[in-house]
């Protein structure tokens, strides 16, 4: 019976890791592999007796509220260095368990598990202080660049002769002194972790956390050994087993091997692409381009409105601007062009394996449209334009052209096949690697230097209406409450729609008064109501009937989406998701085949939100950089206000104008 239900544990455990596969189903996988070690720690704990149940439960109460409290606060550009950071856990409670089995002394142990729990040790501390050194670097605590100290190799070589050597003395000696033998031991072993890993650079991190997320599980293994404990010994062996898989993909996806990357060779490597003669393309310059001007943006935009085929190249640098949701949205508009959109993924673009996938599916960015190096590196010469944002390394053809280098002989995404190449990167500074790239001085090659956030976004607005909002030309909060105050003046049909931003605001009254002042300027107001634009069925209804407003003047979605056609403003208050063109235009979001409002097909679009971010859905909203959209962007109830303040200054003025003048616009 007991190895029937192990048998069942472990393999609910082994289920929801191959859920991880697909990533429609990861969360509901990471939850059964979740409900497994859950599993296995109530039969570990029954199985074994509770001495002290009250330092049992504050424990798990203490690490659960901690650890929800890091998942909740972490970000998606923090996960990796968080990754490490768990790894290390893993190692401390690793070495923790094998100390206090070793030294218990109120039962003799075996030879095997003796030795188990020498090798726990060993292997936990050294996880422990090397998954550190990764964290901090991830974080950017530590310089990412390799730290060599003199005579590295060698102090490696000592440190784990020394290790074994303290190791097996502590087989032979008192069980006392063997005590202080296994405190030197784990004292060794994190000497051993601290210089095995400090002299990993970036661009090998992934490799790194992988190899790391192998000897956690390999550690929790050995302490199933010592404790005698088969479901920890097949949870650990699982953990240790995939981590050594994902490890040898990483060297394989870098052409390396784990020796290069752990061995690396100390001498001083040359780290630019030499000067050609014969070659086609010209010498890397850093003069070679300009820094992301309007006619940068302009030609990039012409390049873009001209393509077929666009492929993506997301970096490391895009999750550090959390560009993702313009990447996002900038792609659905290209898409709503009749444009072919790809995602070309390297295995290591991100600092951990997959995160490129996970960040972009976070933008809710249809799976299938991430296409793996391999698949996507022949379709470059036939791409258009080759958009990349905050890559380098993983672009650069340095890795092919310049032997000697950190990443010489590593596979690239071919990008610099592509007809054209729009590179969106904070500067022209190397990659993680210190090489330079060649790649930025091309010929093809179009800078739009800065944060890349930016920089999308600015591409996306020159795309749609060919005058970007760069430095100097954005409009004043004034100029934009004036041309929203006028468009809604000229009008002579009106829609509102509101959302849950405008409940949060507490708008309702303000929007009200609004509605009532268009329509004593003679301006035709209806709401038109999406069934959960609020947070629950009927919300917007009787929020809006709180302010007073005719039930009769609320539309329902069958039968207000026909009247956006003829329609002059569609004037959208704290809603994102309801009116989303991404539910039509893209497949495999939250929210692709919902029925949404059809603000877009207005005339013209006032939007009044918080902000430009996504909605509950986490999909980007591509109405935003509409050419027909004013954003009135912040608190919805001051916009509101702001704008009544406006049509009341002007409403003589402007009424009387349009009016003369049959509201043909302005």
């Amino acid at each position: 019976m007991t190895f029937l239900i192990d048998f069942f544990i472990i393999s609910v455990l082994i289920f929801g890791i191959a859920l991880f596969r697909e990533p429609l189903k990861a969360r509901f996988g990471n939850w059964t592999a979740a409900f497994a070690l859950l599993c296995a720690l109530g039969l570990v704990l029954y199985r074994n007796g509770i001495i002290d149940v009250g330092t049992v439960l504050i424990a798990l109460l203490v690490g659960a509220v901690l650890g929800h409290a890091v998942a909740r606060a972490a970000s998606m550009i923090q996960i990796p260095s968080i990754v490490a950071f768990q790894h290390g856990a893993g190692g401390v409670a690793a070495f923790l368990v094998s100390f206090v089995e070793l030294t218990r002394g109120d039962h003799a142990l075996s030879l095997v598990n003796e030795i188990s729990g020498v090798l726990g040790l060993t292997i936990g501390a050294l996880t422990f202080s090397g998954s550190m050194i990764a964290s901090a670097k991830l974080a950017n605590k530590m310089r990412q660049a390799p730290q060599i100290l003199p005579a590295h190799t060698l102090l490696l070589l000592s440190n784990a002769a020394l290790l074994a050597m303290v190791g097996s003395a502590s087989f032979f000696v008192s069980s006392q002194a063997a005590t202080f033998l296994f405190v030197a031991q784990i004292l060794l072993a994190a000497s051993f972790g601290i210089l095995f890993s400090i002299r990993i650079g970036g661009a090998d991190m992934p490799v790194l956390i992988s190899f790391l997320n192998a000897t956690a599980g390999f550690a929790a293994a050995l302490c199933g050994m010592v404790i005698e404990n088969q479901l920890l010994i097949a949870f650990g062996a699982t953990v240790a087993a995939s981590g050594s898989i994902l490890t040898h993909v990483m060297c394989k996806a870098m052409n390396r091997t784990i020796a290069h990357i752990f061995l690396p060779n100390l001498k001083k490597q040359p780290l630019s692409a030499p000067k050609t003669t014969d070659s086609a393309e010209p010498a890397f310059s850093l003069k070679a381009k300009s820094s992301g001007n309007e006619n940068d943006l302009k030609r990039a935009a012409a390049i873009l409105k001209e393509a077929q085929k666009v492929v993506f190249v997301p970096g490391y640098g895009m999750a550090l601007a959390k560009a993702q949701q313009e990447v996002a949205a900038l792609a659905t508009r290209l898409m709503g062009m009749g444009i072919e959109v790809k995602y070309a993924i390297h295995p290591v673009a991100g600092r951990m394996p997959g995160h490129m996938n996970v960040l972009l599916a976070e933008a809710g960015i249809d799976y299938d449209m991430l296409v793996e190096m391999d698949e996507i590196n022949p379709h470059f010469h036939f791409t258009d334009a080759a958009v990349i944002v905050g890559a380098c390394d993983v672009v650069n053809p340095s890795a092919n052209e310049t032997e000697g280098t950190p990443i010489s002989g590593m596979p690239i995404l071919m990008a610099q096949n592509a007809k054209n190449i729009i590179c969106c990167n904070f500067d022209k500074k190397p990659g993680y690697s210190g090489v330079e790239n060649s790649l930025y001085g091309r010929e093809n090659t179009i800078m739009l230097l800065g944060d890349a956030n930016k920089t999308i976004r600015d591409l996306s607005r020159c795309l749609n209406n060919g005058k970007p909002e760069t430095t100097g030309e954005t409009k004043s909060s004034g100029d934009i409450t004036l041309e929203a105050a006028t468009a809604l003046a000229c009008a002579k049909k009106v829609i509102i729609i509101p959302g849950y931003g405008m409940a949060l605001a507490k708008a309702q009254f303000t929007i009200a008064e609004l509605a009532a002042l268009l329509t004593e300027m003679g301006v035709e107001v209806k709401y038109a109501i999406h069934p959960v634009a609020g947070r629950m069925p009927g919300h917007m209804n009787v929020i809006l009937a709180e302010a007073e407003v005719e039930y009769d003047d609320l539309l329902e979605l069958e039968e207000v989406n026909p009247l956006f056609g003829e329609t002059d403003v569609a004037l959208v208050i704290g809603a994102c998701d309801v009116v989303n063109p991404a539910a039509m235009q893209m497949e495999g979001t939250p929210i692709s085949g919902m029925p949404i409002l059809l603000a877009h097909e207005a005339k013209k679009i006032i939007v009044c939100n918080l902000d430009e971010k996504p909605g509950y859905s986490g999909v980007g909203n591509p109405l935003y950089a509409n050419p027909n959209t004013i954003m009135m962007l912040g608190d919805a109830k001051a916009s509101a206000n702001a704008l009544i303040s406006s049509l009341s200054r002007s409403v003589g003025i402007t009424h009387h104008a349009t009016h003369g003048q049959e509201r043909t616009g302005l």
